[in-house]
Protein backbone atom coordinates (compact mmCIF):
# COMPACT_ATOMS: atom_id res chain seq x y z
CA UNK A 1 0.00 0.00 0.00
CA UNK A 2 2.07 2.46 -1.36
CA UNK A 3 5.39 1.48 0.67
CA UNK A 4 8.58 1.15 -1.10
CA UNK A 5 10.45 -2.42 -1.55
CA UNK A 6 13.89 -2.78 0.10
CA UNK A 7 15.45 -2.64 -3.08
CA UNK A 8 13.48 0.42 -4.27
CA UNK A 9 14.79 2.03 -0.77
CA UNK A 10 18.14 0.98 -1.62
CA UNK A 11 18.19 2.18 -5.02
CA UNK A 12 16.47 5.62 -3.91
CA UNK A 13 19.06 6.18 -1.05
CA UNK A 14 22.47 4.84 -3.49
CA UNK A 15 23.41 2.68 -1.00
CA UNK A 16 25.64 1.11 -3.53
CA UNK A 17 27.82 3.19 -4.09
CA UNK A 18 28.65 3.46 -0.27
CA UNK A 19 32.15 2.01 0.64
CA UNK A 20 33.38 0.89 4.08
CA UNK A 21 30.18 0.80 5.57
CA UNK A 22 27.88 -2.06 6.48
CA UNK A 23 24.17 -1.18 5.89
CA UNK A 24 20.87 -3.73 5.71
CA UNK A 25 17.48 -2.79 4.96
CA UNK A 26 14.90 -4.88 6.26
CA UNK A 27 11.55 -5.19 5.14
CA UNK A 28 9.02 -4.32 8.13
CA UNK A 29 5.64 -3.94 8.78
CA UNK A 30 4.33 -1.53 10.97
CA UNK A 31 0.81 -3.08 11.24
CA UNK A 32 2.05 -6.87 11.93
CA UNK A 33 5.48 -6.03 13.57
CA UNK A 34 6.88 -8.15 10.75
CA UNK A 35 10.53 -7.72 10.32
CA UNK A 36 11.30 -5.70 12.94
CA UNK A 37 12.96 -8.41 15.40
CA UNK A 38 15.23 -9.72 12.34
CA UNK A 39 16.41 -5.96 11.95
CA UNK A 40 17.05 -5.90 15.55
CA UNK A 41 19.03 -9.31 15.32
CA UNK A 42 20.98 -7.95 12.31
CA UNK A 43 21.91 -4.25 14.07
CA UNK A 44 23.19 -6.68 17.39
CA UNK A 45 24.94 -8.95 15.53
CA UNK A 46 26.82 -6.25 13.74
CA UNK A 47 27.60 -4.39 16.74
CA UNK A 48 28.96 -7.34 18.85
CA UNK A 49 31.01 -8.10 15.37
CA UNK A 50 32.69 -4.42 15.25
CA UNK A 51 33.11 -4.42 18.94
CA UNK A 52 35.26 -7.95 18.77
CA UNK A 53 37.11 -6.55 15.66
CA UNK A 54 38.26 -3.75 17.73
CA UNK A 55 36.10 -0.93 16.41
CA UNK A 56 34.78 1.81 18.67
CA UNK A 57 30.66 1.90 18.05
CA UNK A 58 30.21 4.79 19.95
CA UNK A 59 29.71 8.23 18.60
CA UNK A 60 31.63 9.45 21.74
CA UNK A 61 29.63 12.69 21.28
CA UNK A 62 26.38 11.54 22.19
CA UNK A 63 25.38 12.69 18.91
CA UNK A 64 24.55 10.63 15.88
Amino acid sequence: RGAMSPMEVCEGLGLRDLRNRRWHIQGTCAIKGDGLYEGLDWLASTLKELQASGYSTSTGSGAF
